[in-house]
């Protein structure tokens, strides 16, 4: 019998692939398809990809971009798929399930670590558990970039400071941290501020700072902190549960968002696994608020 295949073709970030994944997975419970093969265009992504049982290869762009260029010849596949922007009036991964002919779509996506990361990951948290007997925490390096300070009366007027959101400022991520630090014990996870998932590709595989590595360290941490984005997209991927500012999202996306103004826009880990306990805290909460929110989910 002729084995049937699928390209699925994925433009975006790290979210926008972790995202993509559910679709191999539906495929092969579907039974649609033989084998799923993917084209992606971030190379940091690879790895992982590869570590999922329904994914049976994975293709890098020939130039690495969140655009990745389709090869000339598809002719070996019976089907390609192109994952389009999102629009999220719906989980992104049930727009991508629906938009790839999926006939039962969900909103979950799962992806898949490597062990000899997994067992370092496990020794390290415990050994600093031993050591300070506090919940081993991961947080955003890059939080207060995509974090907004405003009040309801802020948001509500609209007016957009560029850069700076309708408060006219960003939180301030480190005083929080400094707050937390008392309470649990903080491994940074992320790239650093004014770098980007395009400017880090050359990371290898095999260093601290590698998706791979930080993924085995998020899913045995007892929690991801920040806001939404690729980490925290990545975090509840390995089943790390999240606790987000969704001022973020507000910003962004929300009735009032700057960039477009859904009423209920369905972004965030609580909404790709809304049984699962992750937390979104109030848009509006003061910095210390936020803190002290956070801590009282340890207690």
């Amino acid at each position: 019998m002729k084995v049937t295949r699928c390209l699925v073709v994925v433009n975006g970030f790290f979210g926008d692939i972790a995202f993509s994944t559910s679709i191999a997975r539906k495929i092969k419970q579907e039974k649609q398809y033989d084998a799923v093969d993917y084209l992606i265009g971030l190379p940091q992504m690879i790895e992982l990809l590869q570590n999922d049982t329904n994914i049976d290869q994975v293709f890098p762009s020939a130039t690495p971009s969140p655009y990745p260029q389709l090869p000339m010849d598809t002719t070996a596949y019976n089907k390609v798929i192109q994952v389009n922007q999102m629009h999220f009036q719906v989980p992104p991964p049930t727009q991508m399930q629906v938009e790839a002919g999926i006939r039962n779509p969900d909103s979950e996506y799962f992806l898949f670590t490597n062990n000899e990361y997994d067992q370092i990951a496990q020794d390290l948290i415990a050994q600093i558990k031993t050591e300070h007997g506090k919940p081993v925490v991961c947080v955003l390096s890059n939080w207060e970039e995509r974090s907004f300070l405003f009040s309801k009366e802020q948001y509500n007027a609209g007016v957009d400071v560029p850069n700076l959101g309708y408060g006219g400022k960003h939180r301030n991520i480190q005083q929080i941290v400094e707050q937390l630090s008392e309470h649990l014990s903080l491994l940074e996870v992320g790239f650093p501020s004014n770098t980007s998932q395009l400017s880090t590709m050359q990371i290898p595989t095999n260093h601290q700072k590698s998706i791979l590595f930080e993924c085995s360290l998020m899913k045995y941490c007892d929690a991801f902190i920040g806001a939404e984005g690729g980490l925290c997209n990545l975090a509840a991927g390995v089943g790390c549960k999240t606790i987000i500012t969704s001022d973020f999202v507000h910003q962004v996306y929300g009735p009032n968002g700057s960039v477009k103004k859904i009423q209920q826009p369905a972004l965030g880990p609580a909404k790709y696994f809304p049984n699962v306990g992750h937390i979104e805290l109030d848009p509006y909460l003061t910095d210390e608020e936020v803190a002290q929110q956070i801590i009282n989910h340890f207690k």
